[in-house]
């Protein structure tokens, strides 16, 4: 699992690559966490590069997703491909988070 930020305007986009499982949730959810505790208000999950997402890596996304709201923040995430849209959407995760298919769109609704 690995997580790398970049700053696009004012959302810190998260890339997450690999998977999110039982194995990698522990030290994936500490840097989710300390991010969504952190300076920026939004911030865009890209899992473009994510292969796979556990239940136990639902809760580390969605624990930031709370975080972020107990701090007026918001979470978004972009680019689900696969399995990952899959698992989201079948989980009904996305009634939760809203999920767009590009940066762009994600963007666009910060914004909005």
């Amino acid at each position: 699992m690995k997580i790398e930020t970049r700053s696009v305007y004012d959302v810190l986009v998260v890339d997450m690559s690999g998977r999110l499982d039982s194995m990698s949730s522990g030290d994936a959810g500490d840097r989710i966490v300390e991010i969504a505790r952190g300076e920026h208000k939004r911030v865009l999950l890209n899992l473009e590069k994510l292969d796979y997402v556990s239940s136990a890596g639902l809760r580390v996304i969605l624990r930031g997703a709370k975080l972020l709201q107990g701090n007026r923040g918001e979470l978004k995430i972009c680019n689900a491909n696969g399995l990952v849209r899959n698992v989201l959407e079948t989980s009904g995760f996305n009634s939760l988070i809203k999920v767009y298919d590009t940066e762009k769109e994600a963007f666009s609704a910060f914004a909005a």
